[in-house]
């Protein structure tokens, strides 16, 4: 076993699942903003991009990235097309599991800050945004899980992480059975300790009372 260039795979998937995890985060933070407004226009592309990114393959979109953009002149690492394959997909997401969020929040409590002056976006950023996070924390901190897992499939464009690797190294030395369990054993465990870590941040986030 090659532990180095394994270290290194296994770096790589953290930091692809990570980087998608924050700016999947913030797309959907820019796209519950968009959902929010009361021109009905904006709504409308905005649930246009969450309906059209939440219906397409995630595949897909790493394909058109990577093999695709090249023929009309835009390469691309593959780090770079599996990011951005992944922000615009994980963003629909996120919108989605913030949209649920905000759909708790008292109506009442957003009339009273109207009633007292607070601006639209002072109403956004300073009541709807925090609540909005706080009571999505269940499914912002699935996503993430699932972004763990969905990084696997980035090794069809190329991409060096750690499913990669095993890929490699079992068509090498011809031990897929032994190679593909220790990949499978490998991301239980990645996913085992976000999972802990997910869980642990969903307690620090629960409201009391509030299921």
């Amino acid at each position: 076993m090659e532990w180095p260039a394994l270290l290194s795979g296994v770096e790589w998937t953290i930091i692809l699942s990570a980087a998608v995890t924050a700016s999947g985060l913030l797309g959907g933070v820019v796209l519950l903003f968009l959902l929010t407004q009361p021109g009905r226009v904006i709504r409308t592309l905005a649930n246009a991009y969450v309906t059209f990114f939440i219906g397409t393959p995630l595949i897909a979109l790493l394909f058109l990235m990577y093999y695709g953009l090249p023929t009309v002149g835009v390469d691309m690492s593959p780090f770079a097309a599996s990011f951005i394959g992944f922000t615009l997909n994980v963003s629909a997401y996120n919108a989605r599991y913030l949209m649920s969020g905000y759909k708790a929040i008292s109506v009442t409590e957003l009339t009273a800050a109207k009633a007292l002056g607070f601006r639209r976006r002072q109403i956004y950023w300073l009541i709807i945004l925090p609540q909005a996070l706080r009571n999505s924390t269940p499914g912002l901190t699935s996503q993430a899980i699932n972004n763990l897992k969905d990084s696997s499939i980035a090794f069809l464009i190329q991409f060096g992480g750690f499913l990669a690797f095993i890929q490699n190294f079992t068509a090498q030395n011809f031990c897929f059975f032994r190679g593909y369990l220790f990949a499978a054993v490998g991301y239980l465990v990645m996913v085992t300790l976000l999972t802990l870590m997910a869980r642990r941040l969903q307690r620090r986030m629960h409201i009391p009372g509030f299921v």
